[in-house]
This record gives structure tokens, C-alpha cells and sequence, in this order.
């Protein structure tokens, strides 16, 4: 395995490990708001706050989450790309 490989799987694996519980939280608020006509306000209100990360500070908070999801993403299909053509030369 490549060090960069090595190093984007180990980024990968890290940033993964140390945000899931903000992206799970994101995850099941969305799902929430998915159905905010049918849901009561106060609940609705929760969830809002929460899926937006509404509490101050924690706005700028949501713009780390957001590139942490982005970078997740792009080392995913590096990862990926690699695997296929990793595939691709053993055959």
C-alpha cells in the first residue's frame, strides 16, 4: 500500500470514527424534519436547532462538520478508485 493510500485510509478511518456521532445526530434530525408537519412544534423546534447546530458558536461548528463530510466523501471515492484499480490489475 501506498503512504498516501495508507495516510488517506488512516484520515478516512479517523475523521470518520470522530464525527459519526455528528453526522448520526444530523442523520436522525433530518429525518425528523422530513416529517415537521405531522410532528409537534416543540419537537419540531428541537430538532431544528439541533440539525442546524442553531446554539451560537456552534453555527461555525456546522461549517467543520460540513467539510469533514466533504473530505470523508472525497477520501471515500480515493479509496474506492484505488480498490478498483488495485481489481483491475489482478485480473
Amino acid at each position: 500500500m501506498s503512504g498516501f493510500i495508507r495516510l488517506v485510509r488512516t484520515l478516512h478511518s479517523w475523521f470518520g470514527f470522530i464525527f459519526s456521532l455528528f453526522f448520526i445526530a444530523t442523520s436522525i434530525t433530518g429525518i425528523i424534519l422530513v416529517f415537521r408537519k405531522d410532528i409537534p412544534k416543540e419537537i419540531k423546534d428541537i430538532a431544528f436547532t439541533i440539525h442546524t447546530y442553531e446554539w451560537g458558536i456552534l453555527k461555525y461548528w456546522a461549517i467543520i462538520v460540513g467539510l469533514v463530510l466533504i473530505g470523508l466523501s472525497v477520501t471515500g471515492i480515493i479509496l474506492f478508485v484505488d480498490i478498483q484499480l488495485k481489481k483491475g490489475g489482478k485480473k
